[in-house]
């Protein structure tokens, strides 16, 4: 085994290397990341037409674009399905038609996406078989979460403290086990030392295609402040996103200058004037008593 060969085998992007023209088109080579994810082995995979693997696959598209969404044959239940995005590019001076194909498993991302279109999401991301955030989306427009904490690549030790945490650690394994969609309301440590919050949890396991768990997708649907002290401006962030208004959104309907808003969600202003406050509680569906007590 070359050099070349043995680092294709271990990078951990899901690689294949594709060869010839038209309907004799086959699979050459295979990394492990790409065999894990699909559930064939690399001897499997060997030879192997690329239509028998993905649905719509089209021999022609390889000269006509760089990339195409697809879904993995052959899987027993349709909500087992996994959704790939390939890329490939010509591999040059081979000694027949050759492509690298490069394929993203994004089945997590549509099932967020899917959520989201179904209902109000704040925010979303994709944790790994670690309990490690490896991706995270932002949704509503009044960012809160992650100004208050450093998301990616970050584990629930950063987030929850006992026994919310081995809760929710339970929660996944369980979701893992049954292979089922699941909810779990949970608290968070104090944020920025400023505010405990409480979220609201859908989550739901996906695999690769040789059956092991390869992450989680998850979705947050409602937040709220927990801690008996919560600084204003911590508050009126957590009101705007559970509302979905943006400072410029609130700022519009209210009247009230955008400068004047940003500085409330900064907490460069502590208590505004009277007006003020009524304007942007009524709006939020609070009293002003319930921001600035």
């Amino acid at each position: 085994m070359t050099l070349l060969t043995a680092i294709f085998h271990t990078i951990k992007t899901p690689l294949a290397v594709v060869v010839g023209r038209g309907d004799g088109m086959r699979f050459n080579s295979a990394n492990k990341a790409f065999s894990n994810l699909v559930g064939c082995s690399e001897a499997e995979l060997a030879g192997m037409p690329p239509s028998r693997l993905f649905a719509s696959w089209n021999n022609d598209g390889l000269h006509t674009s760089i990339h195409s969404e697809t879904v993995l044959l052959e899987r027993p239940k349709p909500e087992d399905s996994q959704r790939l995005l390939l890329t490939w590019e010509p591999v040059k001076d081979a000694e027949e038609p050759a492509y690298l194909l490069t394929a993203e498993d994004i089945t997590a991302k549509t099932w967020i996406d899917t959520m989201a279109k179904s209902k109000k999401v704040l925010f979303s991301g994709i944790l790994n078989d670690k309990y490690v955030i490896e991706r995270y989306y932002q949704h509503d427009s009044a960012p809160l979460f992650d100004r208050l904490y450093r998301i990616e690549q970050e584990s629930l030790h950063m987030f929850f403290h006992n026994p919310d945490r081995e809760r929710l650690v339970h929660a996944l394994e369980q979701a893992a086990l049954h292979r089922r969609t699941d909810r779990i309301v949970v608290q968070t440590k104090m944020a920025a030392n400023t505010a405990q919050l409480e979220l609201h949890i859908t989550f739901r396991p996906f695999y690769n295609g040789d059956g092991e768990i390869k992450h989680f997708g998850f979705v947050v649907t409602d937040i709220q402040t927990i801690s008996e002290a919560v600084d204003p401006s911590v508050t009126l962030k957590v009101l705007m996103a559970r509302s979905y208004m943006s400072a410029q959104q609130l700022s519009l309907e209210t009247g009230i200058s955008l400068q004047t808003i940003s500085k409330l969600r900064n907490g460069k202003i502590g208590k505004p004037q009277r007006q003020t406050a009524l304007l942007i509680a009524s709006k939020l569906n609070v009293t002003p008593q319930d921001i600035w007590p």
